[in-house]
């Protein structure tokens, strides 16, 4: 059994981006741990921020039942909003956070798991989200000080999105990026994890942060075939030797 650390920006990106994993890795009896930087109180429904982030570390308390994650934590940074948002300069705002000190904080944790691998964003934060690029920074500062060699950047495979109508993605990324800048291209995914037989435990999870995924959101008012072809692959950049998301 080996311990995987998921190392995520917000509440529901862990559902989102590697839901599925997530299961697949819990039901072969590996030890799943999500810590998050920030509770996402700047996300829909901001207008009472503390509110807010009560509320979604619940939610994610809730998806990670369904999942089957094993232990969450959260580091209690601020949410720093969407690039040139005004929470950029908060001094309490993740993106502003010590990269030293945050990597510590997460090396302790990947050091007490004796932790096999550890999951952050790709270089890009994926959609270039200001949190998600902290993490990415964060994280492999965080492996290093750690010595947790297998790092997976979870990413989407961008060149797949051109033949999807609709994902999550598009409404969280600045509108004026292209979408066929979200990712990677094809060419650099080492893992793509089909998870297929686990997305209707993936879509539970999703609709649990029902603060951001409303109930007739495309993500859960589509067929389960066209969930299944939106949602039903994970992607990843492996860094490092190979690793337990290897064997899926």
């Amino acid at each position: 059994m080996a311990t995987i650390v998921f190392f995520h920006a917000h509440p529901d990106d862990e559902a989102i981006f590697t839901g599925g994993t997530m299961v697949e890795l819990a039901r072969r009896r590996h030890r799943v741990v999500l810590v998050v930087a920030t509770a996402g109180e700047l996300g829909s429904g901001r207008e009472n921020p503390v509110e807010l982030a009560a509320q979604r570390k619940t939610e994610t308390l809730a998806s990670a039942d369904v999942l089957g994650i094993h232990r969450v934590e959260f580091l209690g940074y601020g949410d720093s909003g969407m690039a040139g948002d005004l929470a950029n300069e908060r001094p309490s705002s993740f993106v502003n956070a010590n990269d030293d000190e945050a990597a510590g904080e997460l090396a302790r944790l990947l050091a007490e798991e004796s932790a096999s691998a550890l999951v952050v964003y790709d270089d890009q934060g994926v959609y270039g989200h200001p949190d998600h690029i902290k993490v990415h920074r964060v994280g492999e500062l965080a492996a290093s000080l750690a010595n947790t060699r297998t790092v997976y950047w979870g990413t989407i495979d961008g060149e797949y999105l051109h033949f999807v109508e609709e994902h999550l993605v598009d409404q969280a990324r600045d509108p004026s990026q292209r979408r066929s800048a979200v990712g990677v291209p094809t060419v650099l995914i080492t893992n793509t994890v089909d998870v297929r037989a686990h997305v209707d435990l993936k879509r539970a999870a999703i609709a649990a942060h029902v603060s951001q995924v409303q109930e007739a959101s495309a993500a859960l008012t589509m067929s389960p075939v066209d969930f299944a072809a939106v949602y039903g692959h994970e992607w990843y950049v492996r860094q490092g030797p190979p690793g337990p998301i290897d064997e899926l």
